[in-house]
């Protein structure tokens, strides 16, 4: 799974169902998640219809589907976690289902389950269709701020470094435990405490190789970015006439 996003990361040309630029890209991903949270907390089958999106774009695109379900999976116990408590909270009975009543929390937290995943699935498609680096250009240009766009890029950048050494340390471990021993809570912080310095010591490194390569916190290199095409705003009118359409639809 890992080869698969570095390829994506570095691979500079994009799938034929994203013909629109960068900008463009992220506009429609943005303008699509905030549909997507508008959806009022009983409404199903508009999440469900949202859902169709992220079909699309992975059926025209030629995604493989196994990486992104295996970060949902790896995210499914917090998405769980956020609704766990809709149940208890709001038990007025909504509807029957073959003799069993459906209580409006129930509903309410199935929708928060569906809101997450239908978001999380787009906003990684995202990522995987355009290479982070020109994410990045695309965040500065609708004036996000550069501090933040420079974090974003140097976490993204060396978080599989972090990633292998994590790897690297539980290997050891493994191989030097015996019958479950050394696997135990109290040596698992001891290693998170020395990957934490680890990880510090790698920072530390890179800043001083980047400061001696020219590098200034808060400036950013100038590049051009096309302007919008034609393309580009027929396709963002035209999404948003359909995510306004849903919307009405599936208004109550």
């Amino acid at each position: 799974m890992k080869n698969f996003y570095i390829q994506n990361r570095e691979n500079q040309t994009q799938p034929s169902f994203f013909s629109i630029g960068d900008l463009p890209a992220l506009i429609l991903s943005a303008m699509f998640v905030l549909f997507v949270l508008s959806v009022p907390k009983y409404n199903v089958p508009a999440v469900i219809t949202y859902a169709s999106f992220p079909v699309l774009v992975i059926t025209t695109s030629n995604i493989p589907v196994k990486p992104l379900l295996h970060r949902l999976a790896l995210l499914s116990p917090f998405i769980l976690i956020m609704a766990a408590a809709n149940p208890l909270l709001d038990r007025r009975p909504f509807f029957d289902l073959f003799g069993m009543t459906i209580s409006g929390g129930i509903i309410s937290g199935i929708v928060i389950v569906l809101k997450t995943m239908v978001t999380i699935t787009a906003l990684q498609l995202l990522t995987v269709i355009i290479p982070f680096h020109r994410l990045g250009i695309a965040l500065r240009r609708v004036g996000v701020p550069e501090l933040f766009v420079t974090q974003l890029l140097l976490v993204y950048r060396y978080s599989f470094l972090l990633a292998e050494e994590a790897g690297s340390m539980q290997k050891a471990r493994d191989i030097r435990s015996f019958k479950g021993k050394g696997k135990d809570l109290f040596t698992t912080a001891k290693l998170i405490g020395s990957l934490l310095i680890r990880t510090t010591s790698r920072a530390e490194k890179i800043y001083m190789a980047m400061i001696a390569r020219g590098f200034q916190c808060g400036v950013a290199k100038k590049r051009e970015t096309p302007p919008l095409t034609k393309v580009d705003i027929a396709t963002l009118v035209f999404s948003f006439l359909s995510f306004l359409a849903v919307r009405i639809v599936f208004i109550h």
